[in-house]
């Protein structure tokens, strides 16, 4: 175990020992807190208003945990484990799309440590991912940070095309509500939202042809700049110049965007699984409800809090019960269970992985936000060349 933890002693702190917390770190919490009671007060406003709609009326907690219950096991299972088998496509795309290609292990134990880390600490334990990753391949910080935004991009795009092929080709989701109005919103959202993707990805295609002389424009520009604000865009400019690479690669681009919308399709199929469990709540629930089901929580995903969740419960709520006609009480109950099982369902594994690995989830996330601020203090001195990723690792036995 010391071993270990002396090949990468800057990812570990000892048992029962603390590390120091920087000023960087102190103004991340600060950001933390901040962003948490904005989260809360924007669904507090949510819930509000969706418990005062007739639905809501008999409501009460005893049907909630009846309608638990009655919900089958089996089917709980089977999605639990289409969630776990969605985190195998995580890893496989990061592979890909890294510059070379990762290797699986230290990609797959970072994805599910990464993963947990989310769960447990929020949306800023995000960076422990990429941190892991560049660790174990003995690279920088900056091409895994690239990989993670185009991820992001990847899955923007692959919720509204699934949703968007759906929506236009299936004709029962024409005729999911009483009220078609939400039928045109969600289609002038989905046409919005892809012409947004399709123009991002067209941006990142050109930034990247043309990243050199974009990031020398940028240096000359920039320099009667506050350090900080020029800092940050530098270092910004990058990553993107770092990670856009495979970009221009046919066979990573097409394979990134078929992972994306299995990766989807499966998460999908999880959802259907987990509301047929409810035998009566929704009888004639199909796979393509599920995809727009789907849509939604990945828009509420957005607003979470650790531990506690949020948007995800909400926006079920609202699709189970505005959209497809659920018992409110019954809703609640699955929608308790999808939170647990899309987010919190991988946390056993990566518990027991980081235990084995001797991890501070503190000391690991704030280890993770030093090096990203340090990087881009490089980048900031660095030459208007852009940074490449330092190829497979230095320590091969992992």
């Amino acid at each position: 175990m010391e071993r270990k933890r002396s090949a990468v002693s800057s990812l570990y702190t000892e048992s029962g020992g603390s590390a120091a917390v920087s000023p960087h770190c102190r103004i991340m919490n600060r950001k933390r807190i901040l962003l948490s009671l904005a989260g809360i007060a924007a669904l507090v406003l949510l819930v509000w208003q969706f418990h005062h709609s007739p639905e809501w009326r008999q409501f009460s907690w005893t049907a909630v945990w009846h309608a638990t219950q009655g919900a089958q096991a089996w089917w709980i299972a089977g999605s639990i484990l289409l969630i776990y088998a969605s985190y195998l496509i995580r890893t496989w795309r990061w592979q890909l799309l890294m510059s070379p290609h990762g290797r699986f292990w230290p990609v797959w134990k970072g994805t599910v440590i990464g993963f947990t880390g989310t769960a447990l600490l929020g949306r800023p334990a995000e960076l422990v991912r990429p941190y892991y990753i560049a660790r174990k391949h003995g690279s920088k910080l900056p091409p895994q940070l690239a990989v993670w935004l185009l991820e992001r991009t990847f899955d923007m795009a692959g919720v509204v095309l699934l949703v968007g092929l759906f929506l236009a080709f299936d004709p029962g989701l024409k005729a999911l509500t009483h009220d078609s109005t939400y039928q045109h919103a969600f289609q002038k959202a989905g046409m919005v939202v892809s012409v947004f993707v399709i123009v991002v990805l067209g941006l990142l295609y050109w930034f990247h042809s043309k990243s050199e002389p974009i990031l020398a424009w940028l240096q000359r520009r920039n320099a009667a700049h506050p350090a900080k604000f020029r800092r940050k865009l530098i270092s910004f400019a990058g990553t993107l110049a770092t990670g856009t690479a495979g970009l221009t690669r046919a066979r990573t681009l097409l394979g990134a965007v078929g992972y994306t919308l299995l990766l989807w399709f499966e998460i999908s199929l999880a959802f259907w699984m987990a509301v047929v469990a409810y035998p009566n709540m929704l009888p004639g629930f199909s796979v393509a409800d599920a995809v727009l089901l789907m849509g939604l929580t990945a828009v509420g995903s957005v607003v979470q809090l650790p531990a506690v969740g949020g948007g995800f419960q909400v926006l079920t709520l609202f699709g189970l019960v505005k959209l497809f006609g659920a018992d409110p009480a019954a809703a609640t109950s699955a929608a308790l269970i999808l939170w647990l099982i899309a987010i919190y369902a991988i946390t056993p594994l990566g518990a027991v992985m980081s235990a084995h690995e001797g991890i501070s989830w503190r000391g690991l996330e704030e280890e993770a936000t030093e090096a990203e601020q340090a990087e881009a203090d490089v980048q900031t001195t660095a030459s208007s060349v852009p940074a490449r990723p330092l190829g497979p690792g230095l320590e091969r036995g992992e």
